[in-house]
């Protein structure tokens, strides 16, 4: 009876274990799913600014929005960090999760940033720069999907991730490919003919632009120390 006893706490034990990791993960894939909503109206309020129309009030409305939904993010974060303790992981496990989503929110916080900024200094690209910013953006979606999506295999197939990550590289492929229009942009910043004050702030959009990609893949590195560091 004693040892039945034993068990039927051990189970019991199990399944509440369970639960609350399963609530962590839970959490953490709410607060992608604000960041990815904040993202994705920021993605609007930069597709506004590439077209030509006059359109300061649908700017500063997505704006708004932007800036909600990074306060949702904020929140989402905070529940995650929360329900860390009462979960049975081990202290480095707490730890990296603590990261991962505190770096994640830093992607809205980008996207709160660059809106304001747009919106205080009236700013809009040259319309020789809206189909690589258009680019820029889908690429930077296509690589926020695959991190979404490495984040929580964290969770459920962790075991695969560790066996093969190239998801991880694919995330720093994309990275890649937005250094090459950065690039691109920056030279063609530098050859207009416009003042200097003119061609630093043409830069200073276009690399807080891009570094939205860097986080992302300043995460997937994260993520992979992460798998290496519990390696058997």
């Amino acid at each position: 009876l004693k040892l039945l006893d034993i068990k039927n706490k051990l189970g019991v034990l199990v399944m509440f274990t369970r639960i609350k990791n399963d609530k962590v993960h839970e959490l953490i894939m709410k607060q992608l799913q604000d960041v990815k909503s904040c993202l994705e109206s920021f993605e609007d309020f930069m597709r506004i600014t590439t077209s030509s129309m006059d359109n300061a009030d649908a700017l500063r409305s997505l704006c708004d929005t932007v800036y909600e939904k990074e306060h949702l993010a904020d929140i989402s974060l905070r529940q995650m960090i929360d329900s860390l303790g009462g979960a049975m992981f081990l202290p480095s496990t707490r730890e990296d999760l603590i990261s991962i989503g505190t770096r994640c929110d830093k992607i809205a916080n980008k996207c709160e940033d660059i809106c304001y900024m747009v919106v205080l200094q009236n700013f809009s690209f040259p319309s020789e720069y809206n189909s690589d910013i258009v680019e820029i953006l889908s690429i930077t979606h296509k690589q926020f999907d695959l991190l979404e999506q490495s984040i929580s295999m964290l969770f459920s197939r962790m075991g695969d991730l560790m066996k093969n990550h190239s998801i991880l590289d694919d995330i720093r492929e994309y990275e890649s490919q937005i250094d090459v229009y950065e690039r691109k942009l920056l030279e063609k910043t530098y050859t207009r003919n416009m003042e200097l004050a003119e061609q630093m702030q043409l830069t200073g959009f276009v690399s807080d632009l891009c570094d939205i990609s860097d986080i992302i893949e300043n995460i997937a590195d994260k993520i992979q120390i992460m798998l290496v560091t519990r390696k058997a």
